[in-house]
């Protein structure tokens, strides 16, 4: 790596210990202060175009423990448009609704009712400025395309089948992910009694759903949500 490079890198470092230090300072801080200043902090060290794997990694996490949306899109594009840029704003909405609904599906097997789709949604992603209408809408907009399906039990964001899978698959690794929400490749390997093929293909679609991220540089899959420390 060029000394550029390094420089660059060791650069972001700094920022990212500065900022924990700065957390550990805000401890006895009011939440709401501790709040703001967090925010502005994951702001300013996301502007970097290219951030190290692993301190991208680390602001992902970050940025889902205080509640700002995980990509580097403006907040104001999860807020619905009072006049121009609707379209766009459901259709980034109903993309983000497959996401968390397979997610879901995964996690409980099972479809899901518009009312708790709605509830839990905004749980998990608080930065989404929408309503029950606002959601309903764009799971029209993926029934219509034929993208989802509604039951008499809710609304079903792939074949159950392919849901249990990914189910035994996060049981299968569940004992192998350490503290940080990470484990090797290698001992997923060693986990999954299913050929590699298979465990491939089910890799790929947890991470096209971020579920987690593949590190292909340490050879090991994030799963954020799994995080315990």
């Amino acid at each position: 790596m060029e000394a550029s490079g390094i420089s660059e890198q060791n650069d972001h470092e700094a920022r990212y210990k500065a900022l924990g230090k700065k957390l550990k300072q805000l401890e006895d801080d009011t939440a709401n202060e501790v709040q703001e200043k967090l925010i502005k902090g994951v702001k300013k060290i996301s502007s970097p175009t290219h951030l190290p794997k692993d301190l991208a990694t680390y602001l992902l996490s970050l940025k889902r423990e205080i509640q700002l949306p995980v990509s580097v899109l403006p907040l104001s594009l999860f807020k619905r448009p009072t006049f121009f840029g609707r379209e766009d704003f459901f259709h980034r909405l109903a993309s983000e609704l497959i996401a968390f609904g397979i997610a879901y599906q995964r996690v409980y097997l099972q479809p899901i009712k518009l009312s708790q789709l709605a509830v839990r949604f905004h749980e998990h992603r608080p930065w989404w400025q929408c309503d029950i209408e606002d959601i309903e809408k764009a799971l029209e907009i993926l029934k219509k395309n034929k993208i989802i399906q509604k039951t008499p039990d809710g609304f079903l964001f792939e074949p159950l089948s392919m849901s249990s899978d990914a189910q035994d698959f996060l049981s299968f690794i569940s004992r192998g992910i350490n503290k940080n929400g990470e484990i090797s490749l290698t001992s997923i390997q060693n986990l999954v009694p299913w050929n590699k093929s298979k465990i491939d293909s089910m890799v790929k679609i947890l991470c096209s759903n971020q579920i987690c991220l593949l590190d292909q540089d340490k050879e090991s899959l994030f799963f954020p949500e799994l995080k315990t420390r």
